[in-house]
């Protein structure tokens, strides 16, 4: 018995395709497509749009999160030197979580369903469609998500930190 290799069908939504490419998404990742459409993520038209992000929306959201953050720590009493030290470490610290999370994480070779659906999500699509202008970036959407769990992380950390201190 000769077991059929499974091909993922272009014209279709991915996403839930990849997963079932097994131990040949890897090869099948890293050989891109070089259109300047990407492909259909979803059936869904809600989830397709969450998965499409220009790149001038990062900016326009960001910037002023950034600036009302700066603000804040202007208004709680911290110096000027005192809050661009600690702009400085926010980038240094966010160029540093961004590289460990594309070396190691983004990286990853997998074989499972999930692991391959999941990879293709994050990082994937990116070397097998390299032009897709509107997937170049994190979608805020996303990022708001795993906002969440990331401020609570840290307003515990900063508790820990200010008890410690007292």
């Amino acid at each position: 018995m000769v077991a059929h290799k499974f091909t993922v069908d272009l014209n279709k939504p991915l996403v839930f395709q990849v997963g079932h490419l097994g131990e040949s998404y890897q090869e099948w990742v890293h050989q891109p497509i070089v259109s300047k459409e990407g492909p259909r993520f979803f059936d869904s038209d809600f989830w397709e749009f969450l998965t499409r992000t220009a790149w001038w929306a990062i900016p326009t959201i960001w910037l002023p999160v950034v600036c009302w953050c700066i603000s804040m720590s202007v208004r709680m009493g911290h110096t000027l030197p005192q809050t661009a030290l600690m702009v400085a470490f926010g980038i240094f610290l966010w160029t540093f979580v961004e590289y460990v999370l594309h070396r190691f994480l983004f990286h990853i070779e997998t074989k499972s369903y999930w692991g391959n659906t999941i990879h293709y999500l994050l990082h994937g699509c990116h070397h097998k469609h390299p032009m897709d202008g509107l997937r170049l970036v994190f979608p805020p959407a996303a990022a708001a998500i795993l906002c969440i769990p990331v401020c609570y992380f840290t307003s515990i950390l900063v508790h820990i930190l200010h008890d410690d201190a007292s």
